[in-house]
This record gives C-alpha cells, sequence and structure tokens, in this order.
C-alpha cells in the first residue's frame, strides 16, 4: 500500500487553505451586496430637502455633525430641490462603492450617465463673404472719390446684412440656450436625488449592515416598517407613510397639478380612470430602471406619462 509522500500531503494542505480563505472573503462580500435587496423598492420620507442632482447629500457618520452643511447648501443653490420634506420616495438602488454607499432616491438625481446636462449653445459670427471682400479691396484701390462713395455705399450694406443675420441667429442661440436651461432644470426636479454615506466599505466587511445604513441616515429619513424590518427585495410598502407606493410622492396638499387631477404617485389604474386608455404605451430603461412611457390625448391636451411598477413617476402635459 502505497503512501501519500510528504509534498503531496503539504500541497493538500495548501490548497485547502487556500479555498477556506477564498470562503471567508465570499462570506465578507456577501453582506454589502446583501443591502440592495433589503433597501431597493421600500418606501422611506425624507425628512429634509434634497438637491436636484447625482451629488447628492454627502454623509459622514463618524463625524459631528455627519452632514456636510457646506456641500449641501452649495449644492442646493447651484441645482435646486428635486425632493421636499415630507416627501414619501421609493429607494431606487443601493450601490457599495470603495469609500461610500450611494443611498439613492426617486431616480439617485439627475445627471448620471445618459443624462444630458449641457444647456449650452454656440454661436459663430458669419465669415465676410466674397462679395463684402471684393468691394473692401475695390475701396482701397479706387482713387475716384464718387466711385469710392458708391463702393462705400454697396459695402455698409452687404455688412449690415451679415452684422442682421448674426443678430438673428445669436438671438435664436440664446433663446436656445434658455430652453434647454429650463428643460434640464425640469427635469432635475424630477430626478430624485442620494445619499453618499462616506464610510470604508472594506474596511467594515460584514459589519456592513442594513441597521448600520438606516442608522446613518436616522436623521435624515424616515424608514417605514417594511424598509425597517420587513421582507428584502420586492415592491413598496402599500402601507407605508401616506398608503402610497409611488417613485416619489407627495402629501396631498403638494405636487398637484390642479388642471388635470394628476400628481406623481398615482396608480395607472388612477391615470386611466381620469384619462382613458393610452393610445401609445412602449417599455424602455432609464438610469437602470425598466419604465413604461404611455401617450394619452384628449380634444384640447397631449400627456406623457412615465410609470415604474405601475407607478407615476413623471409626466407632462401639452397642448394639441
Amino acid at each position: 500500500m502505497c503512501r501519500p509522500s510528504r509534498s503531496f500531503r503539504g500541497f493538500y494542505w495548501l490548497v485547502c487553505f487556500v479555498v477556506m480563505f477564498a470562503c471567508i472573503l465570499s462570506a465578507d462580500a456577501q453582506n454589502p451586496d446583501a443591502l440592495s435587496p433589503y433597501f431597493e423598492g421600500k418606501q422611506v420620507t425624507v425628512k429634509i430637502d434634497m438637491p436636484a442632482t447625482q451629488k447628492g447629500v454627502d454623509i459622514y457618520p463618524n463625524r459631528q455633525p455627519p452632514l456636510d452643511a457646506k456641500s449641501y447648501g452649495d449644492r442646493m443653490k447651484q441645482f435646486g430641490v428635486s425632493l421636499q420634506r415630507g416627501d414619501s420616495v421609493m429607494v431606487t438602488k443601493v450601490k457599495v462603492n470603495k469609500d461610500n454607499v450611494e443611498f439613492q432616491l426617486a431616480g439617485g438625481g439627475y445627471g448620471t450617465a445618459g443624462d444630458n446636462t449641457d444647456t449650452s449653445v454656440h454661436f459663430t459670427p458669419a465669415d465676410k463673404s466674397s462679395r463684402e471682400k471684393d468691394l473692401e479691396n475695390q475701396i482701397s484701390n479706387e482713387s475716384d472719390p464718387d466711385k469710392r462713395r458708391s463702393l462705400q455705399r454697396e459695402l455698409d450694406s452687404v455688412r449690415r446684412d451679415r452684422e442682421r443675420r448674426d443678430a438673428y441667429n445669436q438671438a435664436r442661440a440664446q433663446d436656445d440656450a434658455a430652453r434647454r436651461t429650463d428643460q434640464v432644470g425640469m427635469k432635475r426636479q424630477q430626478g430624485g436625488s442620494r445619499f453618499n454615506i462616506r464610510v470604508n466599505t472594506k474596511a467594515m466587511g460584514d459589519s456592513l449592515t442594513p441597521q448600520v445604513i438606516q442608522d446613518a441616515l436616522a436623521q435624515y429619513v424616515s424608514f417605514s416598517g417594511n424598509a425597517a424590518g420587513g421582507p428584502a427585495g420586492g415592491h413598496p410598502n402599500a402601507n407605508g407613510p401616506g398608503g402610497d407606493t409611488g417613485l416619489a410622492t407627495r402629501p396631498a396638499d403638494q405636487g398637484a397639478d390642479q388642471a388635470s387631477g394628476l400628481k406623481k404617485g398615482l396608480t395607472r389604474e388612477q391615470v386611466e380612470a381620469m384619462l382613458g386608455p393610452a393610445v401609445e404605451a412602449h417599455d424602455r430603461t432609464e438610469n437602470g430602471m425598466s419604465m413604461t412611457s404611455c401617450t394619452y390625448k384628449s380634444a384640447d391636451e397631449k400627456v406623457q406619462a412615465d410609470f415604474v411598477n405601475g407607478v407615476l413617476v413623471q409626466y407632462s402635459v401639452s397642448s394639441r
């Protein structure tokens, strides 16, 4: 009977050690991955106004105070408000990075990949035409005063035409830039926001639990019973704050469109009870979220509505 050699036994124990070490690392890595299914799709209520940007609000749990007030104020001033204090919102994504945890609300804030934030419109004055250049050359080479005056009058007319076209095109560019600024501002208001919880996630390992996240955000977020201890994953708690299940909803006295009765947080069934069936509907993906875009038409208006999990998250109304 042959016995394993000493070198073989050493190799065997080395393999066992490597496998055990890999299992330990895997166990440590499981915990951060569990944050997403625990929180995503749940309803929370924000206790502070949130800036309309993907930069969000920086929270440092190991500092006092935890909230970075300077960056918070700067972002509120620069980007405005997307979520107001008291808004009930959906947790749409929780992402664990090396030095922070992104706690994204109602889309995570406008300005992520795929969002067009460029509002600039470039205007370039027209070059001189060949006729204008030719007239300038003729004037410089003409000695007869009468002919020079005649050429100068023609040159002035050609030059004024060019300057009028430039002024018109510049005004159009400025109008276009203002329109783009308004569009981006509207999209920012509809894009949600986020908290950036600044912690060393790698060093924390398996101590980075959902309770740690809730404790870090306790001053700024009210977690519903579903988010605090309900089953992981799935959909928002229908019995959350205000009984709403939307991506971003507000109390009854806020955010309502008096003209049509539309407001964020209505279900698709409620919307179609007011507007009738959609004349068009198609699915799309935006910022990693699956959305259904529906078009409703009446005699006077056209409504474009976007739904996430059957809940109205944004809409626009235009005249037909």
